[in-house]
């Protein structure tokens, strides 16, 4: 019988890969939500993924506003050592 924390370990693909992953999708998310936080949008999610950010809100106004601040977000991860090669941006959809 395996003691829970190999299970975890294992079967959830819990490691230091995932974890170094999620630190880096928690301080891009973090940092932007932060610098941004007096505009009237708010950011849902943001992470990079192939060398392409993708930042995710609610709607789709806010959606087009974060388009128009694209070269300000390059600016703010370039401050956290950051640099994708593309920006995506995304409207999430919830029941």
């Amino acid at each position: 019988m395996k003691h829970i924390s190999e299970v975890i370990i294992k079967d959830l693909g819990l490691n230091k890969e995932n974890s170094s992953l999620l630190d880096e999708k928690t301080k891009i998310q973090k940092h932007l939500k932060n610098c941004l936080k007096d505009k009237p949008y708010k950011i849902e999610n943001a992470y990079l993924k192939n060398k392409i950010l993708y930042i995710e809100s609610k709607s789709a106004e806010e959606t087009e506003a974060l388009r128009y601040e694209e070269r300000n977000i390059m600016k703010l991860l370039s401050k956290i050592n950051i640099f994708p090669d593309k920006v995506r941006f995304r409207t999430t959809i919830k029941n």
